[in-house]
Order: structure tokens, then C-alpha cells, then sequence
């Protein structure tokens, strides 16, 4: 039986292609904008830079060893590589890890699965999750966390959560902000480490929307338009059998909602660091 393709990583594979051609970075998480607040194509790369530099600024003293969770390219992987620590990676994208492999040879050991099916034989000083803490289920997660550490070990968590407002968001993913703080407050992990980006990393959001608006809402169009005119029968079947999901795609990616200031509303960006 052929193994269903996870979307979530069909999705990291084209960002990285995308943003290797268009923007000349590999780093597959959200830009960092602590004063210039206007996010272009052009100083996007430099954001995504100060984005790791500031988690590499929060690693504690005395960590040697890293499991790094959703690994993306592995751009991350190797600077942590370069200053010295050991790191292993974890991620469920074959594509991206043959990536990472070829980045960082046998420096690394590559684990291809989801972070709940690793089954780790050692223990690491610290396990850090970019933007990939939000795939995880939250409760199993904690508890395999706090299993792996030993004591005094670190997580460091930089993503964001969903906030608690009433109403449904134009913006997905993220775990909501107190389930997790409520979960993770009841484990053995102290918090040592909050700090709010939020305004910092939302002009990703801009950027991408000015993506949608300029690019691909274009192409959408002139695409539709020419299937119309020349394959009728067929356009008309295939919006009749993906009704439920070309509507979805069009209320999340062309109603101009993924912008900064629904983020800033919606959600809480921040980079967590705990101690067991």
C-alpha cells in the first residue's frame, strides 16, 4: 500500500524551492524584524539570519549536545554545527533531509519521521523546535521531552501559538497559547526564557500577502480564464468536485486576510526557553 504524502511536508519542500530561487535563502521559518518593520524579497534573507541569531543568542551555558526538531533545510543545523555543538536532526520530509545530509555529511545523524515516532536511544542537553513545535501533538510531546532530557536539560521552543479570542481566526496553526502553557506548567520544565516577538516576525505575513496579491492571485485568474474559455466541461467538473477545497484556498490565501496585523491580533509569537 503506498504511504500517503503528509502535505505539511509537500509544503516545506516547495518553500524551500521557492524561497532557494526567489529570495536566495534556505531558511524555511519566519523573517525577524526587531526595527525595520517592512518586509521585502530583498532583505528577507537577513531577517531570516537575525531569526537564527537570536536563537543561537538564548542557548544556554553548558550545552553540547542539540536535537533539533523540524529540521527544515538544515541551515540551522549547521551553524549550531559550526559553533561547535553536536546536533542531530528530526523531520518527516525525505526531500529535505537528503538535503540536510548532503549539507552536513556525517556530522549529523538524519532521523526521517515524525518527532512522536522517534525512538531516540540517548539523551541530548537541549532539543529546540523553530517553528515545528506547532506539528506536534502538545500533551504527548511534553511528556517525551521531559523524558529525553536529562536532568538540567533545555527546551527551547521559538513559534508561535494561537491566542484566546472568540471568534474563528483567518489565520491557522499554533497550538492555543494556554493549553500549552497550562500543559507545560504542570510537567518538570521551568520557564527560564519568554520573550515576545510577535510584532517582530508578523511582517512576514505582509510580505506574503503582497505575494498572493501581486503574484498569485494573477496567475490564478489568467489561469481560469483561459481554462474557461478553452476546457469548459472540464473546469466545470473539477470546480464541482473540489468545491469544498478551492473554497477553502480562497478564503485563506485571497480574501486579503494573512496580513501583520492579523497576526499581531490572532497570534503570540515568542521564543521559550525551559530547564528540567
Amino acid at each position: 500500500m503506498t504511504k500517503k504524502i503528509d502535505s505539511k511536508a509537500v509544503g516545506l519542500d516547495i518553500g524551500l524551492l521557492i524561497g532557494r530561487f526567489f529570495m536566495d535563502t534556505e531558511d524555511l521559518h519566519y523573517g525577524y524584524w526587531p526595527d525595520d518593520k517592512t518586509a521585502t524579497a530583498q532583505n528577507f534573507a537577513e531577517a531570516q539570519y537575525r531569526h537564527s541569531k537570536l536563537i543561537i543568542d538564548n542557548i544556554p551555558e553548558g550545552v553540547k549536545s542539540i536535537l533539533d526538531v523540524g529540521s527544515g533545510s538544515g541551515n540551522l543545523a549547521k551553524k549550531l554545527l559550526g559553533l561547535g555543538y553536536e546536533v542531530d536532526c528530526v523531520l518527516p520530509s525525505e526531500f529535505l533531509a537528503e538535503n540536510i545530509r548532503k549539507k552536513l555529511g556525517n556530522q549529523s545523524t538524519v532521523h526521517v519521521c515524525e518527532f512522536e515516532d522517534l525512538d531516540a536511544d540517548k539523551t541530548y542537553d537541549m532539543i529546540l523546535f523553530s517553528e515545528s513545535f506547532q506539528y506536534v501533538k502538545l500533551g504527548f510531546s511534553i511528556d517525551k521531552i521531559v523524558e529525553m532530557l536529562p536532568d538540567s536539560g533545555h527546551l527551547l521552543i521559538c513559534d508561535f501559538f494561537r491566542k484566546d479570542l472568540p471568534g474563528k481566526s483567518p489565520l491557522g496553526g499554533g497550538h492555543k497559547w494556554k493549553s500549552f502553557d497550562d500543559k507545560i506548567s504542570s510537567s518538570s520544565l521551568n520557564k527560564l526564557t519568554d520573550i515576545d516577538i510577535t510584532e517582530e516576525t508578523a511582517p512576514t505575513n505582509d510580505l506574503l500577502d503582497k505575494f498572493v496579491t501581486e503574484v498569485l492571485e494573477p496567475i490564478k485568474t489568467m489561469s481560469g480564464e483561459y481554462l474557461e474559455s478553452n476546457y469548459p466541461k472540464l473546469t466545470g467538473f473539477l470546480n464541482w468536485k473540489y468545491e469544498k477545497r478551492l473554497a477553502k484556498i480562497n478564503r485563506v490565501y485571497f480574501t486579503g486576510q494573512l496580513t501583520g496585523a492579523n497576526f499581531i491580533k490572532y497570534k503570540t509569537y515568542r521564543l521559550l526557553l525551559f530547564k528540567k
